[in-house]
């Protein structure tokens, strides 16, 4: 992925896994993806791991997409 199709689907892409990053990291968003896990007998710890990885992926999504990480 190159073209700037692809660099603006990229950059979109960012922006909305930010708000979903936000949402979980949120206190709300944080016991909720918990009762998830732990409903299907999963460790909860796994939550932090989710929310971890979504905020790696933004930050490798917008270096792909030729944007700051820190600024946008």
């Amino acid at each position: 992925m190159t073209g700037r199709r692809d660099q603006a689907w990229l950059a979109d892409l960012a922006d909305m896994l930010t708000e979903v990053d936000e949402f979980l990291r949120s206190p709300g968003g944080h016991a909720a993806l918990d009762q998830w896990y732990q409903a299907r007998g999963l460790p909860g710890s796994r939550a932090g791991t989710l929310i971890d990885w979504v905020s790696f992926t933004v930050l490798g999504l917008r270096e792909h997409a030729g944007q700051d990480p820190q600024h946008s």
